[in-house]
Parts: C-alpha cells; sequence; structure tokens
C-alpha cells in the first residue's frame, strides 16, 4: 500500500529507489564518470598533437622547395672598415659600416596558390616586388668605432630575400645620380656579416656561422651612388606562408597587393590601411624615421639584418580552417560538454523512472570521444565545415537512438536528439569565436546546470519520494485508473 497522500499538498508521485543507492550517490557517480572521461580526451589530444605536427613537417618541406616564408631587404650600401692594430703584436679589427637610404619604398603584388603533398595543403605564392629608394652622399664622417677608416672602394650596394631559391630574375639596379645614370648587375654575395635575420618577439640576438643565418644577400658595385641618387629594381621570387619586407630606409613605404581571402598581418607595424575582401587583399604601412627605432647609418651590429627582420612588415597565408587548432580548441571544452550529455541522461532516469547502467554512460561518453577523432579525420579530407556536419549528425542520431532505446520511449528519442543538436550547435559556436568562446561556454554552462537544478528540485536525492505540485492535466494517484 502506498503511503497517505495529503490533499492540500497534491499528489505524490514515488520515484523508484535504486536498488544500490540514492538519487545523490547516482548523481555523484555520474559526475566521477564525466571526469573520467577526461583520460581518453587525453589520448585524443595527443593523436591532434601529432596530426598537427606531421601537418607542420610536410607543410616545411613543401614550403623549403618554393623558397618558404621571404623576408625582403631593401638596398643598403656597404662598405668594409678596419680599425689598426693599437700596438705591435695585436690584429687590426675589421667590420662593415652600413648606409640606408633617406627615403625607400617596395610595392609587392602576389599571385597566391596551394600544393598539395597527401592530404596535406600548403600555400604558397610567387612575388613581384618594385623597390626604389634614395640615397644620400656618402658622409664624410661615417659612423665607425674610433680610429676606424672605410674603404668606399669596396663599398656596394646590397638587397635580397631570405631564400635565393625562390629566385625567378636576375635582379637588375637602375641609378639615377649627379654622374648620370648606371646599370647594376647583381650576384650572390658572402663574407658579409649584416647579423641574422630576426622576426618580432626574437630575442636570440646570436649569429650563424657565416653571419648572415642563410639569408639571400646579393650585391652590386656602389660608386656610381656614393654621390647620392635614386635607385630602382625589380624582385621576382616565390615563397610560402608569409611574406614580410623589412623596414630598409629611413622613411619606409610599403604597399602589398595579394589574392589571398583570409590573410593575417604580422611583424613590428600594423598597416595604416588595409582592405580585404574574397577577391583578395590590400596593406599600405608608413614607417617613418622615428618610428624605425634604428640609426640611418652605422656599424652592422647596430643597423643588422636581426634589428630590421624584427620590425618587418608581414602578411602570412594562412588557411582560414585549420582542424587542428579548431579540435584542440574544442577538446578544451570536453569535460563540460560530456557532462552537459550525462546530466541530460540523469534527467531522463529520474523523470522516467528507468535506470541506466554506469556502462551505459561510459559507452555514452566513449561515442563524444569517437565525435573528436571523426571531426578531425573527416576534416583533413573534406574541410572542417562537412566534417564537423558529419561527425556531429552521426554521433548526435547516434546517442539520442541510444536514448530512446534505453528509455523505451519515442518521446525521450526525439527529446535527445533536439537536445543534443544544440550541444553540438554550441560545440561549433566556440570552435568558430575564438574571442568570445570563454563567454559562450560559460553560460552555455550555467544554462544547462540552472536546466537541470529546476528539472531535478523535487527529487529525493536519499531515494524516497519526490513529491510534484498537481496542476490541471494531473490527478491524484488515488483517483487514476
Amino acid at each position: 500500500m502506498s503511503d497517505p497522500i495529503p490533499e492540500a499538498a497534491g499528489a505524490y508521485i514515488r520515484l523508484p529507489k535504486p536498488k544500490s543507492a540514492g538519487w545523490g550517490g547516482k548523481a555523484l557517480l555520474v559526475c566521477l564518470l564525466a571526469l573520467l572521461m577526461a583520460i581518453p580526451g587525453l589520448f585524443v589530444l595527443g593523436l591532434v598533437h601529432d596530426r598537427a605536427n606531421r601537418s607542420e613537417k610536410v607543410v616545411a618541406e613543401v614550403s623549403g622547395m618554393k623558397g618558404g616564408a621571404q623576408q625582403v631587404l631593401g638596398p643598403l650600401i656597404v662598405a668594409p672598415y678596419v680599425i689598426p692594430a693599437a700596438k705591435a703584436g695585436e690584429e687590426a679589427r675589421y667590420g662593415w659600416y652600413v648606409l640606408s637610404p633617406d627615403t625607400g619604398s617596395a610595392t609587392a603584388r602576389v599571385a597566391s596558390n596551394t600544393l598539395k603533398r597527401g592530404i596535406f595543403t600548403v600555400p604558397v605564392y610567387e612575388a613581384s616586388v618594385d623597390i626604389a629608394a634614395v640615397f644620400p652622399a656618402a658622409p664624410t664622417a661615417p659612423s665607425v668605432p674610433a680610429g676606424a677608416s672605410v674603404d668606399w672602394s669596396r663599398a656596394r650596394v646590397v638587397l635580397g630575400f631570405s631564400d635565393l631559391r625562390g629566385g625567378k630574375l636576375d635582379p637588375a639596379g637602375v641609378v639615377a645620380g649627379p654622374n648620370g645614370p648606371a646599370q647594376l648587375a647583381f650576384a650572390p654575395a658572402s663574407g658579409m656579416d649584416l647579423g641574422r635575420p630576426g622576426r618580432a618577439g626574437d630575442n636570440d640576438r646570436t649569429h650563424d656561422g657565416d653571419g648572415s643565418g642563410g639569408f639571400g644577400v646579393m650585391s652590386a658595385p656602389a660608386a656610381s651612388l656614393l654621390a647620392g641618387g635614386s635607385f630602382r629594381t625589380r624582385l621576382v621570387f616565390t615563397g610560402a606562408r608569409r611574406l614580410s619586407i623589412m623596414p630598409f630606409a629611413r622613411s619606409t613605404r610599403v604597399t602589398v597587393t595579394g589574392d589571398w581571402p583570409d590573410p593575417g598581418f604580422d611583424g613590428g607595424f600594423s598597416p595604416t590601411v588595409r582592405q580585404v575582401s574574397d577577391a583578395g587583399f590590400k596593406a599600405d604601412w608608413t614607417v617613418p624615421f622615428m618610428a624605425r627605432g634604428l640609426a640611418a647609418e652605422g656599424p652592422s651590429d647596430a643597423l643588422s639584418l636581426l634589428e630590421l627582420g624584427r620590425k618587418d612588415l608581414g602578411v602570412s597565408f594562412v588557411p582560414a580552417n585549420n582542424p587542428y587548432q579548431f579540435v584542440m580548441r574544442a577538446l578544451k571544452y570536453a569535460v563540460m560538454f560530456i557532462g552537459l550529455v550525462f546530466l541530460t541522461f540523469f534527467v531522463f532516469e529520474a523523470l522516467s523512472g528507468r535506470r541506466l547502467h554506469a556502462a551505459q554512460y561510459v559507452l555514452i561518453g566513449l561515442a563524444q570521444m569517437v565525435f573528436y577523432l571523426l571531426l578531425l579525420s573527416l576534416s583533413e579530407y573534406v574541410g572542417f565545415d562537412r566534417g564537423f556536419a558529419i561527425a556531429a549528425v552521426a554521433t548526435v542520431l547516434l546517442i539520442g537512438l541510444y536514448a530512446g532505446a534505453a528509455f523505451r520511449a519515442a518521446r525521450y528519442r526525439v527529446q535527445a536528439i533536439v537536445v543534443f543538436s544544440l550541444v553540438y550547435g554550441l560545440i561549433y559556436l566556440l570552435m568558430r569565436l575564438e574571442d568570445f568562446a570563454l563567454l559562450a561556454g560559460s553560460v552555455a554552462a550555467f544554462t544547462g546546470l540552472t536546466a537541470a537544478m529546476w528539472l531535478t528540485r523535487n527529487i529525493d536525492w536519499y531515494g524516497g519520494k519526490s513529491p510534484f505540485a498537481a496542476t490541471d492535466s494531473q490527478q491524484p494517484l488515488s483517483q487514476q485508473g
């Protein structure tokens, strides 16, 4: 016989009492299982890192054949200097004196493409860079160490880019100066200690053994520019993933246009003007002498490729949909999403009176872990958006149909599919909203917890009776059947 039912309290519904523990114990068990699902999540995360490293290795190999990330150096005048020995037994010291142009400009036009190796895609490009510069006359009192003398007869005009293997045209320079026009023929240079090119945020000041860090420097005689004058040339080369131009002049203007739809702008300065559309992009930089923060002339240890490279003006050609980045971002919230799904099943348990075994929760959690594997593998072949759609639909249907079978009611199957569709829609939102992912995840967690607390508010967590207020459509048990 059931306990008496007070009229004032409405009807009481007795929830089935678990055989081994109360509802509170079952809730704690579900929470523990959700936390334990972090263990297979770590294995999935390790697999994502492994695939990402493999992708980086392939991209580096293919990029190397196209020249890799190219940094462009505009024209500088470089001349050797010597400091005589101060006393007998000492050796003379040698160095390079560097003179920047007063003004310089570079206009780059980039035609991008993609190369595939296996399932991996590498963004590559061919760039044509028109460079113009105006040089002052060689100073009569150059900024060199005390006692040093500059050998202007061996002065050279130098320019170049990171990897000369990407070169598509032998550069030729045109000089217009007080002594009339002149043509300059450039050839690869060696033995010039201008330092290793740096990058923004690079604090490594060490130089490689050859002093250039593998940078492709070309040079030509500078005699026609020692009295001052203008200089023009064109560089044509291939590269991959990134293009940047160093602020080689006291005041430098740079314009880069291309057909890549989703570029990233980086380096030492942000563009003053940028335009990005599906058809391509255009970006302009202006770097005045004060902003450059480097001397106009001096020894190469003060005005080196390292210092210029740290202030380069860069454009990165990165794929818009990086599956590894998206999957790793989603895995950070994996325990929360597994908890939301487990919470949904627990609420179904409480409302239906039908129990699920812990092993069933484990199967549900593993199905969600397999979702990330499906997403990763499909994204490598069909792209992230389609890969997510296929993996999410398959997982939602699997868990939703399993809910209907476990609780033996079609309404729970429908409710599960609706709820899990919202959950996986939230996962997609988190992977897309990089800046607002934390906010969206926090609101979702709070909303899910609020719904669970409301739906389970009348449960006797010790396994006894759970009173629900009677409604117009609800009759007391004593009046039913």
